[in-house]
């Protein structure tokens, strides 16, 4: 049977607050930051999404966890929620930590922070990494550009090399599509391919209007 997701990390993300902080968080706060880790705006946002519901997460095989940034935001509209609780850094150890104690999750791969931290592990796993590059004694840098759209994230992964004037080149791209499973964290069996920049394809990221 699928465990109610909403309801195990809310749960969880009641005790944490009242063990760790001595804070009785109630129920409809639990869960709607719940529902932001989720990527949803609201609660009702996360219910009424019937086409990638949460409790298809243990279908997944990539999660990658929401920016502090967004739950931070969603944390200012909630009124009355306790102020002695933690960063949402450290709120968000006890909502994603539920998930991963069960049987139910099977992936081979553990859950990603970022887009950046799964870009580079997919690209570096990646046979043609090497050969893309042509390069395999200097530190390579990511620069990942996200393009959401209703059914999949693509990410555009410019893998860079810094010139003799400190100038970010970059020497190639990854293109990573994800496509939704469960929720705005969880996604499919990604595809990525890799192509390799030489001659005048070879540009810098600022004159690709990327940040570095």
């Amino acid at each position: 049977m699928q465990p109610d997701i909403s309801k195990l990390c809310a749960d969880s993300l009641r005790t944490f607050s009242k063990e760790q902080y001595g804070t009785n968080l109630k129920p409809s706060h639990a869960h709607e930051l719940v529902a932001a880790y989720m990527g949803y705006k609201s609660r009702n946002g996360l219910l009424a999404d019937k086409e990638y519901p949460v409790s298809n997460l243990s279908k997944s095989e990539i999660i990658v966890m929401m920016p502090d940034e967004f739950i931070d935001q969603r944390r200012e509209k909630l009124q009355g929620l306790p102020p002695e609780l933690p960063d949402s850094y450290a709120l968000g150890e006890a909502v994603y930590g539920a998930l991963f104690t069960d049987d139910w999750w099977t992936s081979k791969y553990t859950p990603f922070r970022n887009f950046q931290g799964l870009s580079e592990y997919l690209v570096k796993s990646n046979d043609g990494y090497q050969t893309a590059l042509l390069v395999s004694n200097l530190p390579v840098q990511f620069a990942v550009v996200p393009e959401y759209s209703e059914n999949q994230v693509s990410l555009d992964a410019f893998l860079t090399l810094e010139n003799s004037e400190g100038e970010r080149m970059v020497h190639g791209k990854a293109t990573i599509v994800l496509p939704r499973v469960a929720g705005h964290i969880g996604y499919g069996r990604p595809k990525a391919t890799i192509e390799r920049w030489s001659g005048e394809a070879r540009r810098s990221l600022k004159s690709l209007g990327v940040e570095s």
